[in-house]
């Protein structure tokens, strides 16, 4: 019997270790201005959510949000576009799963006005609720998109 409760415990225990984690630490942090988000959409939440993850993106690098003068970049974001519709009903007919498509410009120009990267990043996500939530799926759609955009500008300031 006391071999079963060791195979046991030695199963259960083996994958627990300690694993390896290296994090993204450049070499000098930069700082950044975000300077302006434009959004030709009438949606309340989305600029909320858009700001949020890009400045999340930037702080993440390892780089410093900072506009008094000292900063060495300028940031841009212009929302091209939103596409968000319903593609899934529930039984209740309400719908649950939506999609949700965005083109984004991101711009980063050093002091001086000159451009160091301009990227266009189009991102699409599907997400799925129960359908009984009204407008609070809606803006976790948005979330998700949003955490998308996270980690393109997570990679594009770390390649500055």
């Amino acid at each position: 019997m006391w071999k079963v409760i060791l195979l046991f415990s030695y199963i259960l225990f083996a994958g627990c270790g300690l694993k390896e984690y290296h994090s993204y630490k450049p070499t000098e942090p930069k700082s950044v201005c975000f300077k302006d988000i434009y959004i030709d959409n009438p949606e309340p939440t989305l600029r909320d959510i858009f700001y949020k993850s890009i400045s999340d993106g930037v702080l993440q690098s390892g780089n410093k949000l900072e506009c008094d003068g000292k900063q060495k970049y300028n940031l841009y974001a212009s929302i091209n576009s939103v596409s968000f519709f319903p593609i899934g009903y529930s039984p209740s007919q309400r719908a649950n799963v939506y999609s949700v498509e965005v083109n984004v410009s991101i711009k980063i120009e050093d002091v001086r006005g000159n451009v160091v990267v301009n990227k266009n990043i189009r991102e699409k996500t599907q997400y799925i609720g129960t359908g009984l939530r009204a407008d609070f799926e809606k803006r976790y759609a948005f979330e998700e998109i949003g955490n998308i955009l996270k980690v393109r500008v997570f990679s594009i300031m770390s390649e500055l």
